[in-house]
């Protein structure tokens, strides 16, 4: 499964490298995220936010008011668990994911860029990662391109509401729900 879905991402990555000559700009992007993994069935735990990181690549490609965006990010998702009462538990849960993200947006005004589109994430194995390994949600955000003395820097700000249950348990589900903020450096001027 993982050489699949590195094909994707090679190919993905390919073909919009062929557009590139067109018109369209590449990026790095990198950022914190606050993720936790939602909790559906009988458990003792409480799920609790916390606080990693995300970083990849990215390419934009415009058309008039339209933008298609593909990124290939590094993220880090999961949660804290706690546990109350006698014996109190916090058990920490960093599921480092290979992301594929395939945004489209609209340009209402310029400079400012909505977002939606589904990403696709395969966990990279890890001691404590998910019991499932494949994982897809929707994202929805802002896209704001700096259009002054910063013009080649974006801002990204995003919601990734994972729809899998990525739990082994036949009691509970976990699923996975992820806030990113993102810095993007742009290697090409951006069209104005």
């Amino acid at each position: 499964m993982k050489v699949r879905l590195l094909i994707l991402v090679a190919f993905l990555f390919a073909s919009f490298t062929s557009f590139a000559q067109l018109q369209g700009v590449f990026g790095i992007k990198a950022g914190a995220s606050s993720s936790i993994t939602a909790q559906e069935g009988i458990t003792p735990y409480i799920s609790r936010y916390k606080t990693a990181f995300h970083l990849g690549g990215v390419y934009r490609l415009r058309y008039k008011r339209f933008v298609a965006q593909p990124e290939v990010l590094y993220s880090i998702k999961g949660g804290t668990f706690k546990r109350l009462g006698v014996n109190p538990q916090t058990i920490r849960n960093n599921y480092n994911y290979l992301s594929v993200p395939l945004m489209l947006g609209w340009i209402p005004t310029e400079g400012v860029v909505l977002q939606a589109g589904p990403e696709f994430s395969y966990a990279i194995d890890t001691p404590y990662g998910p019991g499932k390994k494949q994982d897809t949600g929707i994202a929805i955000g802002v896209h704001y391109d700096f259009l002054d003395m910063a013009e080649k820097f974006s801002l990204n700000l995003r919601y990734i509401h994972g729809l899998n249950d990525v739990s082994n348990s036949s009691i509970v589900e976990y699923r996975n729900r992820t806030f990113q903020v993102s810095i993007i450096y742009n290697f090409y001027k951006k069209k104005k």
